[in-house]
């Protein structure tokens, strides 16, 4: 297992979509051809625009490696009262149990109000 500098990074690249598979294949297509390694992920949902805004962090001092973002709607979860939080980090896990290669992950809550969790993935 690598120690913490492997991941510390200073570098970001923005996308913007409609969905989490149009901006999977943007990033995974930005990692392949810029020869990055990916190391974190942001994601803001726009609800005036209807669009996610994400950002991708990495380094560019070591090589890269194949990447992709996985999603999972975690549904309606109560994060206000007692239990919420709980609730959350045990649909976290579930949705994280048949995902290989998790680098991180991210949040995304809807205008409805439902959690969809986006994983960064190691392909390699």
């Amino acid at each position: 297992m690598g120690t913490i500098a492997h991941q510390v990074h200073d570098n970001f690249k923005s996308f913007v979509g409609s969905d989490i598979g149009a901006i999977s294949k943007a990033v995974s297509s930005f990692v392949q051809s810029s020869g990055v390694a990916a190391k974190s992920i942001g994601i803001v949902h726009v609800n005036s625009a209807g669009k996610l805004l994400f950002s991708l962090g990495y380094r560019d001092d070591e090589p890269g490696y194949p990447v992709a973002l996985k999603s999972a709607s975690l549904g309606h979860i109560d994060t206000v009262h007692a239990g919420g939080l709980d609730a959350l980090d045990k649909a976290l896990a579930a949705a994280a149990d048949g995902i290989a290669g998790i680098i991180c992950h991210e949040l995304v809550v809807t205008s409805s109000g439902d959690f969809i969790a986006v994983f960064l993935t190691h392909t390699g």
